[in-house]
């Protein structure tokens, strides 16, 4: 696999993606749409962008354009990279590349995150407050039992010189690790999923 090594060929990469998948969709860019996907203030862009970016604001609406390719990202990053690795690896490093510089095409694509979340069912963030929840009840449970069972053993043990307060205090601050780890993991296993 060819790796990505100059802004230029980040935006060639990111930008032939989504006019592919534009035309695979049944809805081709138009030729400034396409331009306009090479757009920055700043960094590298093509020579008659000034031109084109003055016929995009005449002609076209950003919003509905952004919304637009938002869409057509979320689809490239959904459907088509589970099938190939080797290119969501390019699309990662493409991205990476532009998250450097003023990009126009770094806000779409971050867009299509949001794209993506709005159209996530609603079921698994439900899923995701059932787990955390069924783990901190069985960790408080597992506390409560250590307390019951081994708790002048258990504290002198680990060296620490806690007084009630403090004990209870400490199985809260394991509970947010945990609750933070469980939201991390469910992310994992949510982006693998998507992959299969």
């Amino acid at each position: 696999m060819k790796s990505i090594g100059t802004v230029r060929e980040a935006k060639d990469f990111l930008a032939d993606r989504i006019v592919a998948e534009a035309k695979r969709e049944g809805a081709p860019l138009s030729k400034i749409e396409r331009k306009m996907l090479y757009f920055s203030e700043t960094g590298w862009t093509l020579p008659d962008m000034k031109a084109v970016s003055a016929e995009f604001d005449r002609g076209y609406d950003q919003e509905d354009y952004e919304q637009k390719i938002a869409g057509l990202v979320a689809s490239i990053t959904a459907d088509h990279h589970r099938q190939n690795e080797d290119e969501e690896e390019k699309w990662d490093a493409a991205v990476y590349k532009l998250s450097d510089g003023d990009h126009y095409l770094s806000v779409l694509v971050g867009q299509s995150d949001l794209i993506s979340r709005k159209n996530r069912p609603p079921h698994n963030i439900l899923k995701l407050w059932l787990t955390a929840f069924a783990l901190i009840l069985a960790f408080w449970g597992l506390m409560v039992l250590v307390d019951w069972f081994f708790s002048s053993i258990l504290w002198l043990a680990t060296g620490w010189d806690l007084d009630d307060r403090d004990k209870h205090f400490l199985p809260v601050l394991i509970l947010g690790a945990i609750y933070f780890l469980a939201r991390k993991a469910w992310r994992a296993i949510e982006r693998r999923t998507r992959r299969t």
